[in-house]
């Protein structure tokens, strides 16, 4: 594989790779070898393959061999294949992406007042993630109610009707009104014994008949029942409610933080990008069409670039020091997965754990330069 670099502007790069019909084959093999696949299945499986190899190429040859220049990357990377993915061919790719441009030098703050991170919501947080931990751990109770709301569960049962003539039926059907999808909708404002026409297709209706309608009520939050609950080790009520405060707090701090440190860098005109890099993003699918929301399209990515030239520098001065706030990440990852309903999430955990480190430096930084007085 051949590579060679073409530096486009201080803050724009791009590098060319160029893989030989016999790397190609080798990467084919690979792909075709870690999904069991035979070399008769290529033919039946080739956009398949192929956009496994896209993915070895761009997500592990490229990401190591970028690794190795004297750039530091910043954002989104774009691939442009000048020549077809495949055994026959040799293949050239170009990955083009924003730098960290030595000639960009950012002023921060010399104090940022703490009432500026004030905690909005902590009281519904507190109520919704209790709910939330609450329910996934069956503690609550099913309380008939006449009307479905948008909380209810409707339980029903289903038959498939042509010309007044029941082709089959389904018992003991239980919806969700809170997932608010299609279906849901057609139940909201139902009651015990309506008939619902679900759908109806080559002359057969599906109706539903509801047989129940339900809350569900959550118990009363006791010690018993935290100790079962068993979140992050919390034995009280007030263990639980200061635990779910803490990290909220954290949380929304560190965020809010950024954001405020990105505001001020864009309004002290410290950061111009050059059109390379303005041109890297509107020469997307994501970019809009219509001239308003193309203005607030390049506001918004102005701020992530900004926010990246943010993080990225303030690492730069930590490359050797172990993380102050790991154990708070670790348990905001806990916190998150109940809070929004997948508590059986483990996908993407590290990729979160070192996404949060990388942001949660600026806060580190922030409190070493005194710029910001909080206690942690």
């Amino acid at each position: 594989m051949l590579v060679k670099e073409n530096p486009v502007s201080s803050q724009y790069h791009q590098v060319y790779f160029t893989f030989s019909i016999k790397t190609m084959n080798r990467l084919f093999d690979d792909v075709v070898a870690s999904q069991g696949f035979t070399r008769s299945d290529e033919r039946r499986k080739q956009k398949l393959i192929t956009k496994l190899v896209m993915e070895k190429i761009e997500e592990q040859i490229i990401e190591e061999e970028l690794q190795k220049i004297d750039k530091i990357p910043i954002s989104s990377k774009k691939y442009r294949y000048l020549t077809k993915i495949s055994r026959e061919n040799p293949l050239l790719v170009i990955c083009q992406f924003c730098v960290l441009s030595s000639e960009i030098q950012l002023r921060f703050p010399p104090f940022i007042p703490i009432e500026l991170f004030q905690i909005p919501y902590i009281d519904e947080v507190v109520e919704d993630f209790t709910e939330n931990i609450l329910i996934m751990n069956n503690e609550f109770d099913e309380v008939e109610i006449d009307k479905a709301t948008k909380d209810a569960i409707v339980t029903y049962d289903i038959a498939y009707v042509q010309d007044d003539f029941t082709l089959s039926e389904i018992k003991d059907q239980r919806i969700d009104l809170s997932n608010d999808d299609e279906e849901s909708i057609l139940f909201i404002n139902c009651k015990k014994n309506d008939i619902i026409n679900l759908d109806e297709s080559d002359n057969v209706k599906v109706i539903a008949k509801v047989t129940g309608i339900h809350r569900l009520q959550v118990k009363e939050l006791t010690d018993e029942i935290v100790k079962k609950l068993n979140f992050l080790n919390t034995q009280t009520v007030e263990e639980f409610n200061k635990k779910i405060v803490d990290i909220f707090t954290f949380s929304t701090q560190s965020i809010a933080l950024i954001n405020y440190l990105v505001e001020f860098v864009i309004n002290s005109g410290d950061i111009e990008f050059d059109d390379y890099v303005m041109a890297h993003f509107l020469d997307s699918e994501l970019a809009p069409k219509k001239k308003a929301e193309l203005e607030s399209y390049i506001r918004e990515v102005q701020k992530e670039l900004v926010k990246e030239y943010i993080i990225t520098i303030i690492n730069l001065n930590y490359l050797d020091e172990e993380p102050r706030f790991l154990n708070n990440i670790i348990e905001e990852y806990e916190f998150d997965k109940i809070l929004f309903n997948n508590p059986t999430r483990i996908d993407s955990y590290q990729e979160y754990i070192n996404r949060r480190i990388f942001e949660t430096r600026v806060l580190e930084y922030c409190l070493d330069h005194d710029i910001l007085k909080l206690n942690y």
